[in-house]
This record gives structure tokens, sequence and C-alpha cells, in this order.
């Protein structure tokens, strides 16, 4: 059987592949593209008005836009708002029962050995965002004006995430192009607390990052596909590898120092300068002129400047010295 995803639909993301459990809680949650490219894993949708108005979100063919659905009223609730396995120190008065119900959910899922919850996180940040299921020990960072994203391996090893529709598996060909960023030290983000006060002293507050200038290179890295795939419709066989850079989460990935082997190839030294072409030439005959042409001219040869000015000059003094009727 094969799939196909729907010309008018903005986002390349199955459905099949979409659809989870969080690893904290085990609660069933999708995940969806923003509008902002990133990934974010939303509930069931609700009815909006109980819901605070800053966790409304609705879907556009696919896309995930905040606020409520303009023509249901419904929306969704982004899991790591309401994940009972972390915790909400604000958490508002209006969902503090959907939490409780989750709580009660999880723990029997837990005594019926259903379900093995992950490590406990402490805050949302790590539920929203959970690192890929395959990362190397050595991971790099992509900017793009001040956005900082993660990538589960080194920049140059960055695989693209498309369906191979000869084999259906996952494309095996490379995001990375070295003509299309460089390393360049950016601003490490602010962290809060003792331990942002250690990154900053550590770091200085500066740290490397594959940095993306141009906006059409950047569409198909935040798509993380190679070449042959982008624009090409085809669907994603994995989810989305790149992650929001987070300091203190991710502290041991930043880069204090340039990695090395990234440089382009030089170019142009081959270049053949000529001298240009060779034989006799002219000199304009013209005061303070140094035009000159290939080739013998007559003695006095102006060149065409010259010989503008000098047309120029005999109508106006035929002009003053004509005599007056």
């Amino acid at each position: 059987m094969s799939l196909h995803v729907h010309r008018s639909n903005h986002t390349r993301l199955l459905r099949r592949t979409a659809a989870d459990r969080c690893k904290y809680c085990g609660t069933p949650i999708e995940w969806f593209e923003r509008y902002d490219t990133l990934r974010i894993p939303l509930s069931p949708e609700f009815p909006a008005h109980p819901v605070p108005p800053r966790m409304h979100w609705h879907l556009f063919k696919g896309v995930a836009y905040p606020g409520k659905d303009p023509v249901t009223g419904y929306c969704r609730i982004p899991h790591p708002a309401i994940c009972p396995a972390a915790e909400h120190p604000d958490l508002p008065e209006e969902l503090r029962d959907v939490v409780a119900r989750l709580a009660t959910r999880m723990r029997g899922r837990i005594d019926r050995g259903e379900f093995v919850p992950y490590v406990e996180p402490v805050i949302e940040e790590q539920v929203a965002t959970p690192d890929p299921e395959k990362v190397q020990e050595q991971r790099h960072v992509i900017s793009y004006y001040g956005t900082l994203r993660l990538a589960p391996c080194e920049v140059h090893e960055l695989q693209c995430i498309s369906t191979d529709t000869r084999n259906g598996e996952r494309c095996r060909n490379g995001v990375f192009d070295v003509e299309e960023g460089k390393w360049e030290e950016v601003d490490v983000p602010h962290a809060p607390g003792r331990q942002g006060q250690q990154i900053l002293s550590l770091t200085g507050g500066r740290m490397w990052a594959w940095v993306i200038n141009d906006f059409n290179c950047l569409r198909r890295w935040w798509k993380q596909q190679c070449v042959d795939h982008f624009g090409s419709g085809a669907p994603d066989h994995v989810a989305f590898e790149l992650i929001q850079f987070q300091p203190l989460l991710h502290d041991q990935y930043i880069l204090t120092e340039r990695p090395e082997g990234y440089d382009p190839e030089p170019v142009g030294q081959d270049i053949v300068i000529h001298d240009g072409p060779t034989g006799d030439s002219t000199v304009c005959a013209g005061p303070g002129c140094w035009h000159s042409t290939m080739g013998k001219q007559p003695a006095g040869w102006r060149c065409w400047d010259c010989e503008r000015r000098e047309r120029r000059r005999a109508r106006t003094h035929r002009k003053w010295t004509r005599p007056q009727a």
C-alpha cells in the first residue's frame, strides 16, 4: 500500500508517523509542524472556553497555529503544559483537574505493568523537545539570525528524513553543503540561575555554530531534506531531528573552538591574467586625454569623446559669431 500527501496540505508529516505516546507519562499525543517550522506535541481537541487563551492551538491544513479554531471554537493544548510527569509551578486553575486525571491514568498504567516511564523531567521544556532516538556523542548547533537548533550529529553527517519512493526507506542522502554556510561565533542564549552563570563564565558568552545566512538554503536545512527531495512533496520517513537548542540542557555540546575541515576548496588559483591584445596602438591627440585604439591612425586622431566635445564647441562658436540681422 502506498501513501500520498494531499497536494493542498502544507506539511509533509504523515499522521501514522506523528502519532505517539509521551515517553514520560504514556499519554497519547500527536506531533504537528508549527507555523515557524518547529514541531509541537498537541492533545486532542477541547472546548476552548475553559482553556486559558495562551494555551490555545488549532490546525490549518496540517500545520499548528496559536489560537482556537475560528470555525468550531475548539482548541488543542500543548502536551508539555499538562504532562503529569512534569512540574507546573504556574498551572492555571482550569487545567488542574485535567492534569490530575492524566496523573491517575499514568499511575494505573504503571501499576498494571503497561508502561515504564522515562526518567522523570522537572521542567516543561524537557517534555516539549525530546531528543531524537539516535544521537551521536558529538552534536553541532545550526544558526540562522539568532535561531539555534541542535542536530543529532555533526553537521556534515546530517541525513535527509524524506522517504525514498524507490524502496520506501529513509533517504540516504545528506543535507550538508559546505557552500551554504560557515562556522561563526554566536551568542550563547541567556540561561537563568547559577548554572547559567557557570556556562557564561566558561564560554565567555560565545559559542561556535554552523551559520546559514541565505533564506533559500535555510528552508532546505529546516526541512532536513537533501537537494533531490526538497520541494518534491515526498513524505517524511522519520520525525524531524533538529531540536531547539537550550543551554541548560545541551551545555555539553557548546563548542568553544572552531571545528576543522569545513573550509571550501580554494578557487581561482588557475586563473591566467592576460596582458591584453598585442600590437600597435594610437593615443588620442586631445589635450589631457589618454584614450587609445588599436592600430595605426592618422596624425591628430581624436577619440569619440574628444570628437563630440569639439563638435559642441564648434556649434557654440558659430552661434555667437553669426552676424546679427
